[in-house]
């Protein structure tokens, strides 16, 4: 029954090929759960305005100690919540074991995010009451939700690198066309659906969540444990966690802009660009040579975002709106960096997979948590200027910009995937064979060598003992070539099949370094061609 509820590709050759089943596509509810309770009003606020949103809370700040309160009490429990869970995913994990390992929170996780879900919305006479309830909501939620993340960051991390890089996208464009349905939604069908998505995404995760998995992400877990070199999950991290948390509280920052809560046909408006947005940056990504890589979605990002800010400071309150929507394309596309980047984090050994895909999260809440403290508290200051919004869009402008300049800049955050086994298919880069219709033709040309050619991909072989011997062949032509350092990251990825545009992002050169790199390999190891070159470190 499984394989009935899946997306095809178009016939080819009288064959149709799976592109995904819809069981994989559960991370989907999940965000779209997390956009339609937390960054958007698409699930509405029920009775009044006795408990309000961060937007609301935040705007009376200024009015007092006990609003200010109020504002981060209502805006910071969520986020704490999830923030001490992810934390807590990091430190245990080494001792009890990761949340996919506990079979109960297959069903606890869910089910504990969709039954608290309301809790955010209902409204009551007494305020008292109203923290309270909204209290409950809010630590229950974070726990659950951060649970759920963490174990659709695993499942991430177990499948092929590829199938990771068209998943994500699918799910996040899927998840903005379900936010903008929600939206469209009266009285309490938006906060109950809202509350069925935790569900959903539960059961797709239990539906795809194999033995073989489990498997493989127990392997990655053990293979990293033994790991001498990284004992930290941090260890390697670089630059690139700390400036997920500096521009995601930029991001934050980017939504807090309008005055007024933005819903309705402005919040469906919004919501389309988004949708669109992540459509146009998926389609590139998945159908181009480069791929997904963290350098590429930051290029889309971070125009967006000035753009949003250069809006307010020509226009004011008038051009929130924009920064809004910019807001929102910023939050899915670092939802898809975090989901991206953390899986091959834990593909690489830097950390298990339920480490890297909490480490993740942790940086995208606790980003987004501090930019609503920096907004709660700078803005009663920011209200009192009349150029208060001015200075803050000028300084979230030199902030990103600083910030994505030094997270660019550095270049160890390359991840190198380890090769493997062709008889272990659920891992990344495990068993994959990828080749586009001209590749043989590229290969086969004379003259020239032909870097920017495709070529097709495959795992190396593992003999009777299971070592793998890919990393080992590229080292030692790399000695024998006399290979430079950087010149041996081009080769890894030249035998992997990696064009000039993939080898430009991952290693953050420019495309005439890698074409040049390239060249100089052919020379020093006597090929000619990429196929050859593939047929070298088969041998």
């Amino acid at each position: 029954m499984k394989e009935r509820f899946a997306i095809w590709l178009a016939p080819q050759n009288g064959e149709r090929r799976e592109v995904a089943p819809l069981r994989q596509l559960g991370w989907a509810f999940l965000l779209a759960w997390v956009f339609c309770v937390f960054y958007t009003n698409a699930a509405g606020v029920l009775s009044g305005d006795a408990i309000p949103d961060a937007g609301e809370a935040a705007a009376g700040a200024s009015s007092g100690a006990s609003s200010m309160g109020a504002a981060l009490f209502y805006a910071v429990l969520p986020l704490a919540a999830s923030v001490a869970t992810l934390a807590a995913i990091v430190l245990a994990e080494p001792r009890i074991g990761s949340p996919t390992s506990h079979r109960p929170l297959f069903v606890v996780a869910p089910a504990l995010t969709a039954a608290s879900t309301p809790f955010m919305f209902v409204s009551v006479a007494d305020p008292g009451l109203n923290a309270a309830l909204f209290g409950i909501g809010a630590v229950a939620t974070g726990i659950g939700s951060a649970l759920l993340w963490a174990m659709w960051g695993e499942y991430y991390a177990v499948i092929p690198r590829d199938r990771a890089e068209w998943l994500a996208p699918v799910s996040a464009v899927s998840a903005a066309v379900i936010v903008l349905l929600v939206s469209a939604m009266d009285g309490w069908v938006p906060v109950a659906v809202a509350a069925a998505l935790p569900l959903l995404s539960g059961l797709c995760f239990h539906l795809a969540w194999t033995p073989e998995a489990a498997r493989t992400e127990e392997a990655l877990a053990t293979a990293h444990r033994f790991a001498t070199e990284q004992r930290s999950p941090l260890a390697g991290l670089g630059r690139t966690g700390f400036g997920i948390l500096v521009v995601f509280s930029i991001v934050s920052i980017a939504g807090m802009m309008s005055a007024e809560r933005v819903e309705g046909i402005p919040l469906q408006a919004i919501l389309l660009f988004s949708a669109l947005m992540m459509a146009v940056v998926a389609a590139m990504a998945i159908s181009g040579p480069r791929r997904i890589s963290l350098f590429f979605l930051y290029r889309w990002m971070c125009p967006t975002l000035v753009i949003g800010f250069a809006a307010v400071i020509l226009l004011g309150q008038a051009g929130a709106l924009v920064a809004v929507a910019a807001s929102l394309g910023g939050r899915f596309t670092f939802c898809l960096i975090a989901q991206i980047y953390f899986a091959n984090y834990a593909a690489a050994g830097r950390a298990t997979p339920a480490q890297a895909s909490s480490l993740g999260w942790l940086f995208v809440h606790a980003g987004d948590l501090l930019g609503l403290v920096l907004w709660i508290v700078l803005e009663p200051l920011m209200l009192a200027q009349p150029t208060g919004l001015t200075a803050v869009s000028v300084g979230c402008i030199v902030v990103l910009v600083t910030v994505t300049m030094a997270v660019m800049g550095e270049t160890s955050t390359f991840l190198r995937i380890p090769e493997t086994a062709k008889d272990q298919p659920h891992a990344h880069g495990k068993g994959l064979v990828t080749e586009s219709p001209d590749a043989h033709d590229a290969m086969d040309q004379p003259g020239e060598p032909q870097p920017d050619a495709p070529a097709p991909t495959t795992a190396p072989t593992a003999d009777a003992s299971g070592e793998v011997h890919g990393a080992a062949r590229i080292d030692e032509l790399a000695r024998v070539g006399g290979l430079t350092p950087r010149e041996t990251e081009v080769l890894a990825l030249l035998a992997q099949g990696r064009s000039i545009p993939y080898i430009r992002d991952e290693l953050i050169i420019s495309r005439e370094t890698a074409a040049t790199h390239a060249k100089h390999i052919y020379a020093k190891l006597g090929v000619h061609s990429r196929q050859e070159l593939i047929d070298l470190v088969r041998q």
